[in-house]
């Protein structure tokens, strides 16, 4: 069944960084020159789909963006629908999240076409904002069947203007089609409060030199407890803080947490270490806190109480199995 909704809640209109700038200036640090509207609007054969005629980069300066160059809607093509191609994350109903494409289709146009016939501000601002709202992926059709891309007309500072911006975010929009793209957060992370990735911030912190006089006793005895695995791929390994992907997780039981606690205030002071992990366990403490372990290579332990500070404790056999198999 097709999904009504807003514009505004597909993500259309989401600020990107950039800047302000007018035709023949520059936008940002991608030095996109805005060259003057020139030319007719282009009248093609047939619309298809978002995935035929799109380009891979439909929402960044290279894509949507160029909407602001582009000749503006005039009388000579008289449009009786639009299509919106578009982006963004989506969750799903199992818990998890997906960044997805997706084709929505508008047939009331009725504020949208007079606010695409505006003219551009052709006074320049003195001080304008250093944000781009980002421009939609828009095509107009006709009765044959024929569309256009319409330019869209900009404000004293280079922007799509105030008038357009409030008619697309109230634009009303059918869903007719989408597809996954990747995967943001699986089902399993969702379920167990985790981050589908996280950096080894015990490799990242064992570029330091070790604090030894941190209070490990000043971790809380009786506190929840959320443990999060991650495998470290090979080629992230070594890196300046590696990334790590989601395994598995979930609350920990209290008498789990005292056992390990009891073993990092036994623990001594981490030597310095060279050897990579191909996965590690974030300890996340209600109370305050945190504790990442190093599965393999330096087996070592980064205490962080709440209290502040950090140090990397030697992490023993005990505590590994505590960590990784209990």
């Amino acid at each position: 069944m097709p999904v009504r909704a807003t514009v505004a809640t597909i993500a259309m209109l989401t600020l990107l960084v950039g800047g302000c700038a007018r035709p023949g200036e520059t936008v940002g640090d991608n030095d996109l020159v805005l060259a003057d509207r020139i030319g007719t609007l282009t009248v093609n054969d047939r619309w298809e789909s978002c995935d035929k005629h799109r380009p891979e980069d439909a929402t960044g300066v290279d894509g949507a963006q160029e909407a602001l160059t582009m000749p503006l809607l005039d009388d000579s093509f008289q449009p009786v629908s639009a299509v919106i191609c578009g982006s963004g994350v989506k969750e799903r109903p199992s818990g998890g999240s997906d960044y997805v494409e997706f084709e929505s289709t508008a047939g009331d146009l009725g504020a949208l076409l007079p606010a695409l016939r505006l003219p551009d501000v052709d006074t320049q601002a003195e001080a304008c904002t250093a944000d781009l709202p980002a421009v939609p992926w828009l095509v107009l059709l006709d009765a044959q069947g024929r569309w256009v891309r319409p330019g869209v007309p900009i404000d004293d500072c280079g922007k799509p203007r105030r008038e357009f911006r409030d008619v697309f975010e109230k634009l009303k929009t059918t869903e007719v089609s989408s597809r996954v793209v990747s995967e943001i957060e699986s089902d399993a992370a969702a379920k167990a409060g985790c981050s589908q990735t996280y950096g080894d911030m015990t490799w990242a912190y064992g570029t330091f030199d070790n604090v030894r006089e941190v209070d490990v006793e000043s971790l809380p005895a009786a506190t929840e407890v959320r443990r999060c695995v991650y495998f470290v791929p090979e080629k992230e390994r070594g890196g300046d803080k590696p990334a790590g992907d989601f395994r598995s997780g979930g609350l920990m039981d209290d008498s789990a947490w005292a056992a390990i606690r009891k073993e990092l205030v036994a623990s001594a002071p981490a030597p310095a270490c060279t050897t990579p992990a191909s996965g590690f366990a974030l300890l996340q403490l209600t109370r305050g806190g945190s504790v990442s372990v190093e599965k393999d290579g330096c087996k070592r332990a980064l205490v962080e109480p709440i209290d502040g500070g950090a140090t990397l404790r030697v992490a023993g056999p005990a505590l590994l199995e505590l960590v990784f198999t209990k």
